[in-house]
């Protein structure tokens, strides 16, 4: 069967017109650039080496005595305990992406995808997203030698309004500040952010919003109390798991470190078609080296069981009061027909 033209190629259905490639591209749309060394994190713990420890300090009062007292000039003799932190640099990160030189050969256009540079950026988005993932992890217990992630906020209900928001930075800033830390960066979800701007003009100057163009571009979009503010779309709906339900995480950024050997960047020749590899690779680790200076606000919400009819094995149920509290239901308590149950999304 003959192939016919599509109309689009000839004008008034007889004469042929030529097709051409824009010499421009269509630019690939990736997770913002959040996590900056020395503003958002710190790279001071990174050593060359595949395990690092951390020596967190012990503390320990003085001692206050009347000096006019038997004994009142004696000091108290102590020895003073500290405490190791492990970061582990056990996450490799790469990309590896295959260049055809005839596939370069006949794209007449002359513009054809700079493979390197998007392999690149590919690569850094996924560091940024590992990133995340050392900020979001569950938070190090007591007696854990590796480090952990943000401890969570008491606070699980979602902010709807801008004071519902300011009202829980707060909360979770005075906390930091009773351990002794002071905060100085704040990562919001986009839906957040919206708020902040939104009432911008209404906050009482708490909210300054940013005009520096280059931060404005690396995600800055002003301080409240205090605070770098940070909006990153590696928090909010559009990500999975703990970062799809985080509305804000607060900390000092000299408490989450990370460590990383970059291993390079190169273009190798390849053995089974003319061309080459755009290849990148790192190995990372890290993770909040003080669990006092930083806290994640997690949003949980509740989800109606619809037609459930009987506890499935592994499940967390949770039972509603007039209040609106929620509690979980008890392990063996049976299943009552009777009853409105609940699962957190």
């Amino acid at each position: 069967m003959a192939e016919k033209l599509p109309s689009s190629f000839k004008f008034n259905d007889i004469e042929t017109v030529d097709t051409v490639f824009s010499k421009l591209l269509v630019a690939n749309l990736f997770k913002d650039q959040t996590f900056k060394a020395g503003v958002t994190f710190t790279d001071k713990y990174d050593e060359r080496a595949g395990q690092i420890y951390i020596r967190k300090l012990g503390k320990t009062a003085a001692t206050i005595k009347d000096a006019t007292a038997s004994g009142g000039l004696d000091m108290e003799d102590t020895e003073t305990a500290d405490k190791l932190m492990l970061i582990q640099k056990k996450d490799a990160i790469s990309r590896s992406e295959k260049c055809y030189n005839f596939v370069e050969k006949l794209r007449a256009s002359g513009k054809s995808v700079d493979k390197v540079s998007e392999v690149l950026e590919e690569f850094k988005e996924s560091c940024q997203i590992q990133y995340m993932k050392y900020l979001l992890q569950e938070p190090a217990k007591e007696n854990d030698v590796v480090v952990g992630g943000a401890k969570r906020s008491a606070n699980t209900t979602p902010c709807k309004t801008f004071e519902e928001f300011t009202d829980a930075v707060l909360a979770e800033r005075k906390e930091i500040r009773t351990y002794g830390g002071v905060a100085d960066v704040l990562l919001i979800s986009p839906e957040m952010e919206t708020l902040c701007l939104a009432n911008a003009s209404k906050s009482a100057n708490a909210f300054i919003p940013e005009t520096n163009e280059d931060w404005l571009k690396n995600g800055k979009v002003g301080r409240l109390y205090g605070l770098n503010v940070f909006s990153t779309n590696l928090l909010g709906g559009n990500n999975k798991g703990t970062a799809k339900h985080t509305e804000f995480i607060i900390y000092d950024h000299n408490a989450f470190g990370i460590a990383c050997d970059i291993e390079g960047i190169r273009l190798e020749n390849a053995k089974k078609f003319f061309g080459c590899y755009a290849q990148v690779a790192g190995v990372f680790g890290g993770g909040i080296c003080n669990p006092d200076l930083a806290i994640a606000k997690v949003v949980i919400e509740y989800v109606k069981c619809e037609g459930l009819t009987a506890f499935a094995e592994g499940v967390t149920y949770y039972t509603k009061n007039s209040k609106g509290e929620y509690s979980v239901v008890p392990e063996g308590e049976e299943f009552s027909s009777s009853k409105t149950y609940y699962t957190c999304d």
